[in-house]
């Protein structure tokens, strides 16, 4: 039996969120401030009626009758509001004196008034007026009774004001609202919209639109810096993505290139043995021919795996020794080398009479100006003479490969590190070469943070400079390893 999935309740959005809080706390401060003014109103109008009956009472004739109170009252601010009652020392309470606005009203006074302090009452007959009411006592009825004179005045015009107040503040407070509602909706929308275009762009990106992106607003503000950054997110995200996809495109040629490369010398052995299998080779001539052949094709198909595997270490390691190297030193065997391999050819070193010192792989520089002089031998006729020549500088040092051969086109100089590139397709493979050994030098030249540059010469021939950045610090030192502090300097210091 499946279980039922719980429902996700749907959330409310940020601009709802913002839009209420704002009327949220707008609501709490206007619903503060409508409790407080009826509060204090009511607080001051009682004031005003205490003021009013204090003065009354204040006052008072010794001898007291109906006319004289209401002459009495008819001075004071609440005259028509004022009503008089006695209460006698039995607890009876008369009203001798009515207001006029009021001719029904009967304050409930009790037995025995508070005197001297004013009070709020009901009315005696249950209902919901209420009265402000103020004792002195000190008086005598007619039959020489001691009584209370009262002094009270209805307060329901204050009752009616109040209400009055409260609807006009309800009124004001929801059409506040409505109105703050409205603003903060425009405003909160407007200032989100950087945002919502951020969700849209999203959105479209993960659709496989990554060339989209937002206006980024002001830069001032924390959206504005949102945008800039996520444009430049998506820039980086954009140029990973380039640089991926140029990865795979490169991939697919060198695997393409290393195929079709080892697609002649696989089938040349194929067919060889095809032959042998079959017959077809009954001369001891022709099986050692076939035999020699099959060997040349495994030694080229063994070469061009190594300079595959050269290539593949060299663009995937940085130098595994960082070691002073002295160039001049290791040019000097470079040269030997040529010279013993190809006497043929006239091999020459210039400025190579003091250290010039790099920070490298001293078997990595090696394999590349081997190559480099490797490449001369491919390339050129039998008498070329090639020269090595050291520039050294204050923060680089600069080799240069000349040789007085036939040079490349123009067309070609751009593609001259490519993998598996040949600038004469018709060129026999068993002297051309595979294609890879320049790649090798520009690998092992980007591992080293240098450049390399092709160029053909004035007189003819093709001109490789090879530019490594020189060492700095106690790094200038020959002699001196990272990992030890003791060093034996057997050449000059060059710094």
């Amino acid at each position: 039996m499946t279980a039922a999935l719980p429902v996700q309740r749907r959330r409310w959005g940020l601009q709802a969120r913002l839009i209420a809080l704002v009327l949220a706390v707008a609501a709490l401060a206007l619903i503060a401030v409508d409790v407080i003014v009826p509060l204090n109103v009511r607080a001051a109008l009682i004031a005003d009626r205490d003021a009013g009956l204090t003065s009354v009472v204040g006052s008072l004739p010794r001898s007291i009758n109906p006319d004289s109170l209401t002459q009495l009252t008819a001075s004071n601010p609440l005259r028509g509001e004022i009503g008089w009652s006695i209460v006698s020392s039995s607890g009876m309470a008369q009203v001798i004196v009515h207001p006029p606005r009021d001719p029904a009203a009967n304050p409930d006074l009790g037995r025995e008034p508070l005197s001297g302090t004013a009070r709020t009452v009901g009315d005696s007959s249950g209902s919901a007026a209420t009265y402000r009411v103020l004792a002195v006592g000190g008086y005598a009825d007619a039959f020489n009774n001691p009584v209370f004179l009262v002094a009270w005045s209805s307060l329901d015009e204050v009752a009616s004001t109040l209400r009055q107040l409260v609807f006009l503040e309800f009124l004001i407070t929801v059409g506040l609202l409505v109105l703050l509602g409205l603003i903060a909706g425009l405003i909160i929308r407007r200032e989100l919209r950087p945002l919502e275009a951020m969700a849209t762009a999203a959105d479209e990106i993960a659709g496989g639109n990554v060339d989209r992106r937002v206006v980024p607003g002001d830069p001032s503000t924390e959206i504005g810096r949102l945008g800039a950054a996520f444009n430049g997110m998506l820039d980086g995200i954009g140029g990973l993505l380039d640089d991926q996809q140029r990865s795979e495109a490169r991939l697919r040629q060198f695997v393409a290139d290393a195929s079709h490369e080892l697609r002649t010398p696989v089938a040349a052995v194929r067919g060889y043995s095809e032959l042998y299998k079959a017959g077809m080779l009954p001369e001891e001539s022709a099986v050692a021919r076939a035999m020699d052949r099959m060997g040349f094709e495994a030694r080229r198909m063994g070469g061009l795996v190594e300079d595959l595997l050269t290539l593949i270490k060299a663009d995937a390691e940085r130098p595994r020794e960082h070691e002073p190297v002295d160039l001049a030193q290791l040019l000097v065997g470079v040269i030997d080398d040529a010279a013993v391999i190809d006497s043929t050819r006239t091999w020459r070193l210039i400025g190579a009479s003091r250290a010039t010192v790099v920070v490298g792989d001293r078997l990595r520089l090696h394999q590349l100006f081997a190559n480099l002089l490797s490449n001369v031998r491919t390339h050129t006729p039998a008498g070329t003479t090639a020269t090595i020549s050291v520039l050294p500088g204050h923060d680089e040092v600069a080799v240069s490969v000349t040789d007085d051969g036939p040079g490349v086109s123009a067309e070609a100089l751009p593609r001259l590190f490519d993998r598996f590139y040949r600038e004469d397709e018709s060129r026999s493979r068993e002297n051309g070469g595979s294609g890879l050994g320049l790649s090798i030098v520009a690998a092992i030249v980007r591992t080293h943070g240098g450049r390399i540059l092709a160029s053909n010469a004035a007189g003819g021939g093709l001109i490789m400079t090879v530019v490594l950045p020189r060492p700095v610090g106690t790094a200038a030192v020959l002699g001196m390893d990272r990992d030890s502090p003791v060093g034996v300097n057997t050449g000059p210091i060059d710094l």
